[in-house]
């Protein structure tokens, strides 16, 4: 194996015999945190007898409610200097014996040297390698760079380096029944459930990755006799869901505020969401319910999965997809045309051909 500097490196014998205590750093956004269910998998398989935590950012720990494959979810709050400190304690403290970095950002690698747990693994970047025993590639590299691959084989690739095999690219996700029954309760009163029911969520984490909010609306409106619509959001993403919905001429529903166990209830019900490349996707992803995703600056070989009724739109034609910019370098006529440039019939066609499929299913 190479490093990104072309340097060979032996891979050191890992015993895992002696692994009693394991912590994952996974502190990032919660489509993020999603993307690793496949690596805990494979760590609980690899190790069934070690106790797993995992840090991850304050408040999407939720999404690891659950999950078997975890024993404990510590959250660590980035603006607050107190949890901070009162985690670096705990890591410190911890006695783990194998730490897993996911990240690998400066910060993650201050953490997982603090642990001094006798195996840390993460990427060989520059700047982080002092904290890490077992240094991998963040990519593998092809003949024409770096070769795209779904999210979740970077973090599987730290698994397979201490000698675990994956088990799948599945992602896990498992809804509390009190959840179910809150957004059960809330759609009985909205007089939904005798449609199929298709979420859209029209944020985007960067600029360059938000389709208009008035083609979200022209597009939602084309799906009016085939669905009822429901608008679903985030933090901070209210108003812009009310405003996609007052753009639409049909009536429409926006959901009500949520935490991730009440969000993935409602994205259970749905029949296809249709969205950005968002966190949100991810727990549709999960929850085993089709999607429609406008792509652009981001590549959908990493985001989406390789297999299931999961659709990526791009614009035809552009050099410039994949760029991965968070702010558009471009101007003039060429100023955002990946996202200008996929029109509402394209996506119209693609989730009318996801309900098709459903109802299909479904008979």
């Amino acid at each position: 194996m190479r490093s990104h500097e072309g340097v060979a490196r032996a891979r050191p014998a890992v015993d895992l015999s002696r692994v009693r205590r394991v912590l994952v750093l996974r502190h990032r956004a919660a489509g993020d945190l999603l993307l690793t269910t496949p690596a805990l998998r494979a760590l609980r398989a690899g190790l069934p007898s070690a106790s797993i935590d995992v840090l991850t950012a304050q408040g999407t720990g939720a999404l690891l409610r659950g999950n078997q494959d975890v024993d404990r979810v510590l959250e660590i709050d980035r603006r607050s200097l107190v949890s901070q400190a009162s985690r670096y304690l705990d890591l410190m403290r911890g006695g783990y014996d194998l730490v897993l970095d996911m990240v690998s950002t400066p910060r993650s690698a201050f953490m997982a040297a603090l642990t001094r747990a006798p195996i840390r693994v993460g990427y060989d970047l520059a700047g982080r390698r002092y904290a890490y025993t077992i240094r991998i590639p963040r990519e593998p590299l092809g003949p024409n760079g770096p070769v795209v691959r779904y999210a979740p084989e970077a973090s599987l690739d730290l698994v397979r380096a201490i000698g675990i095999a994956p088990r799948g690219l599945g992602l896990t996700l498992t809804v509390a029944p009190e959840a179910h029954r809150t957004i059960d309760e809330w759609v009985r009163r909205s007089g939904l459930g005798a449609r199929p029911l298709v979420a859209c969520l029209p944020s985007g984490t960067w600029p360059t990755k938000t389709w208009p909010p008035e083609r979200f609306a022209a597009a939602m409106d084309g799906l009016h006799q085939d669905a009822d619509i429901v608008w679903i959001w985030g933090p901070g993403e209210e108003p812009l869901a009310r405003a996609c919905r007052g753009q639409m001429r049909n009536p429409a529903t926006l959901a009500p505020a949520t935490g991730w166990q009440e969000l993935a209830a409602l994205i259970a019900r749905c029949a296809l969401v249709v969205s950005n490349d968002s966190g949100p996707k991810h727990l549709a992803v999960a929850l085993g319910v089709p999607t429609v995703t406008v792509f652009g600056p981001t590549h959908p070989g990493a985001w989406q999965p390789p297999a299931g009724p999961h659709v990526a739109i791009e614009a035809p034609g552009l050099g410039c997809l994949h760029c991965n910019e968070t702010v558009c370098p471009l101007d003039g006529d060429r100023y955002l045309r990946c996202m200008r440039d996929v029109t509402t019939a394209m996506v119209i066609e693609a989730c009318r051909a996801r309900l098709r499929e459903r109802a299909g299913s479904v008979a």
